[in-house]
């Protein structure tokens, strides 16, 4: 039973996170809304030493470790010694939806947090991508105790991890293949290994470095050999743990690395959107349109839906709220990222289709939730997209309002786009078609009762503020 706290609860009385079942120091759980880390006897006083002499806290100030700090709570479990609470980053997000930018802070987050330990003589003991999430556009290392003492001689035991989850995916998005490496992610257990990766790689990568294929070929010998795998995983096991400046040498080389990326900035056909639009449309009338609306509802989250490069995401982060940004557009979501980094603002841009999100997946398609249940906004921007949906989507103007029901809290800036406005007959695709104004608010007020009128940047369009009940 876990000594400190003044508050004693039963593990009846708390909800297991599903995500926390292998981390052998402790697991995950919730109560009364709040975010906690039971962690295991033999494990507590190591942890209590980071807190107890200000190393956990420098390592969130300058390190991007999640904060925590001992509960005043303790949780009646027998194998429990310590209770931490943490602070609760928002939104959650995966590597699946992350552009590559994000992808490449993510593992700078890992490599620099484990050269920093390192330094302490401790280690990290995985290199998971699922335990970063973003804070605006900000890294956090959400494990707290990844955090381990070294026991292992390899320089660092989660390598292999690490270049499944990171160092891969990161090679194929900087050919141009990010879209790729963001479904080869989707497996959460094996990430991308070695075999996947190579057939993945373009021709000239394979001719260019053969030891890759020889990699592959004496994997795959020995995969099907279980003693001599057997036989190495001990070999490689046994022995003392790997000095420490073995290690450092080691994790300062992987931080090295990562200032070696680049990634082509190649424009696709939504990045330029807005270089191309008719000069006669009034882009300040929109922007100021909305800016007035954001201003008087003052929502402290907004989900911008098809956000292109983000200029409305900046306009509502600029603003005060904190910003989700959704864009199938890998090319805008690289540079509304890149912005939302220079400036420091609360957006976490993602890579994703509404109309076809990310599923609930993880053990029993639990573990980790859908995308639409984790991006509501008390406010959602959809702005030059009713189109998109309706047309290219093929999707009712019914089902198009339940839709934005689902993903807003209270209110919702719709952007409604006529038959003949010019851009319908760039994504038609030869389709007949025929709506008003009329039907459209129809069927957003049948979840949002109230919806105002105004004008927008061009005579086909307006803009609609709908509103539910409070």
């Amino acid at each position: 039973m876990s000594s400190a706290g003044s508050r004693r609860v039963t593990r009846e009385e708390v909800e297991h996170h599903p995500s926390s079942y292998v981390d052998p120091a402790g697991y995950l759980f919730r109560h009364e809304g709040q975010l906690y880390r039971a962690i295991r006897r033999g494990h507590a006083d190591f942890y209590r030493a980071l807190l107890a002499d200000g190393t956990a806290q420098r390592l969130s100030a300058e390190r991007g470790l999640v904060t925590a700090r001992e509960a005043d709570l303790a949780l009646d479990d027998d194998d429990v010694d310590l209770v931490l609470q943490h602070e609760e980053v928002t939104p959650q997000t995966y590597c699946v939806e992350w552009c590559p930018a994000m992808l490449l802070e993510a593992a700078r987050t890992t490599v620099e947090l484990l050269a920093e330990v390192t330094r302490l003589d401790a280690t990290l003991q995985d290199a998971y991508p699922w335990n970063v999430l973003f804070d605006g556009a900000r890294p956090v290392m959400v494990d707290f105790t990844s955090i381990a003492p070294v026991h292992s001689p390899l320089p660092w035991p989660a390598l292999e991890q690490y270049r499944a989850f990171f160092q891969r995916p990161l090679d194929l998005a900087a050919r141009g293949r990010g879209r790729l490496a963001r479904v080869l992610l989707q497996d959460n257990i094996n990430g991308i290994p070695l075999g996947q990766f190579t057939q993945a790689m373009p021709a000239a990568y394979r001719a260019r470095h053969p030891v890759a294929g020889l990699s592959v070929w004496l994997d795959g010998f020995v995969q099907r050999r279980p003693e001599l795998k057997k036989k190495l995983r001990g070999a490689a096991l046994k022995g003392e743990p790997a000095s420490r400046a073995v290690r450092q040498r080691f994790a300062d080389g992987l931080v090295g690395r990562l200032d070696g990326y680049r990634f082509e900035q190649s424009e696709d056909v939504w990045s330029v959107y807005y270089q191309q639009i008719d000069p006669q449309v009034d882009k300040e009338r929109k922007l100021g349109q909305v800016g007035q609306l954001l201003e008087r509802l003052a929502p402290a989250t907004v989900l911008d839906a098809g956000c292109n490069v983000g200029v409305f995401s900046l306009l509502a982060a600029r603003q005060g709220a904190r910003v989700i940004s959704v864009d199938t557009s890998e090319a805008c979501i690289n540079r509304l990222y890149a912005e939302a980094r220079r400036e420091d603002l609360p957006i976490t841009p993602l890579v994703a289709d509404l109309l076809c999100p990310t599923p609930a997946f993880g053990f029993m398609g639990e573990q980790y939730p859908a995308l639409p249940v984790r991006v509501r906004g008390e406010a959602v921007l959809c702005l030059a997209l009713m189109h998109h949906l309706h047309i290219a989507g093929r999707q009712s103007f019914e089902r198009i309002a339940r839709l934005f029901d689902a993903l807003s809290a209270r209110y919702l800036i719709f952007e409604f786009v006529a038959m003949d406005d010019a851009n319908n007959d760039l994504i038609g695709a030869g389709r007949e078609i025929g709506y008003d104004l009329d039907q459209v608010t129809a069927a957003l007020a049948r979840h949002f009762p109230t919806i105002e009128t105004m004008d927008s940047d061009r005579p086909t369009r307006k803009l609609l503020l709908c509103e539910k009940p409070r």
